[in-house]
């Protein structure tokens, strides 16, 4: 058991809020399985829908944002879209229908009676015939709203698999993607600006943000107050340290985000990416306000936290420290 704040959080980290290794080496593996499994499937059967040879990972697990436990993997795979053109839905600025201009393009055999792709079309294809490899025939395989879920036997996470079409400017650089809406129709994504932002912030604050971010979200899923989504919880994390002093430790930086992040709850939180609605367009304000609470709350026990360990006074220090993180924070001794 920990005898100091440092040890207390280190425990904590490495027995309750960080990935195991082995846990995300394996992960990584089947997923590249999973992958050239794919990449098989559309050699060999002129109806899988046609890819790019490329895949991007994206979620929480590829961020390297991931707590405890690992549940889902998020996969995006990369169509082939020539012959295609993106149209804006006249009911929403953020859902799309993607037309067919060429009967030779890769998509055309998804296309609905109005000539437009049909995402659901493309879901249920995947579905069907990943079901046919081998090693997947007692997996659960399903079609959820944006993507076909694998959910393997010799592991406790479950694949997510998210088709995507690559959407390019008049240069020939890819600018976005489009993926299912769960209705049939498209929206627009980029997991590669996720991954620059939160990249971004992890080089002012060399090998403690990715920590921190995670020692937090841990926070945000505990059960003593409303909860926020993963991903708006993260953004809120990368705003408030986009210009924070270098993170110095942990328990520092936690204090630091209860302290400054009401002023980023109460205001709207754009999508970073730019291509779909507001982050918190689904959050009231009585929820904000609820969370905002909490956070105060927090600030004030991870002050007390830091007064005893400037006193080192560790086992009280500790206790606050538990106070802020539940039970599973280590006790002292």
């Amino acid at each position: 058991m920990p005898y100091t704040v440092w040890g207390a959080f280190d425990k904590f980290r490495k027995d309750t809020v960080d990935l195991d290794p082995d846990i995300t080496k394996k992960a990584r593996a089947s997923r590249n399985y999973l992958f050239e499994q794919l990449n098989i499937l559309a050699r060999n059967n002129s109806e899988f829908p046609r890819l790019s040879g490329d895949y991007l990972s994206f979620g929480s697990f590829a961020r390297k944002a991931k707590i405890k436990p690992l549940n889902d993997i998020d996969t995006l795979i990369i169509l082939k879209g020539q012959g295609t053109r993106e149209v804006q839905s006249p009911s929403s600025s953020f859902i799309h229908w993607l037309g067919v201009t060429d009967r030779l393009s890769p998509l055309f055999t998804f296309a609905n009676e109005y000539g437009y792709v049909n995402s659901t079309k493309v879901l249920n294809r995947i579905k069907i015939y990943l079901s046919s490899v081998s090693n997947y025939k007692q997996a659960e395989i399903k079609k959820t709203m944006q993507a076909v879920t694998l959910n393997l036997k010799s592991y406790p996470w479950v694949f997510d698999i998210v088709p995507a079409v690559p959407v390019e400017n008049g240069f020939g650089k890819i600018v976005y993607y489009l993926i299912p809406d769960g209705l049939g129709n498209w929206i627009r994504t980029d997991p590669r600006i996720d991954s620059k932002n939160i990249t971004d912030v992890s080089v002012k604050h060399p090998n403690k943000f990715l920590p921190t971010i995670r020692l937090l979200k841990y926070w945000n899923f505990r059960t003593h107050k409303p909860r926020l989504s993963s991903y708006y919880f993260e953004t809120l994390v990368i705003k408030v340290f986009q210009s924070a002093p270098q993170i110095n430790d942990f328990p520092q930086a936690v204090k630091y985000f209860f302290d400054n992040c009401a002023y980023y709850l109460r205001t709207s939180c754009p999508d970073p990416k730019g291509l779909g609605p507001n982050l918190d367009a689904s959050v009231d304000s009585s929820t904000k306000e609820k969370v905002i609470k909490a956070m105060s709350e927090a600030s004030t026990w991870a002050g007390y936290a830091l007064m005893y360990e400037a006193q080192s006074k560790h086992d009280e220090a500790i206790y606050w420290w538990q106070r802020v993180f539940g039970l599973e924070f280590p006790s002292y001794g």
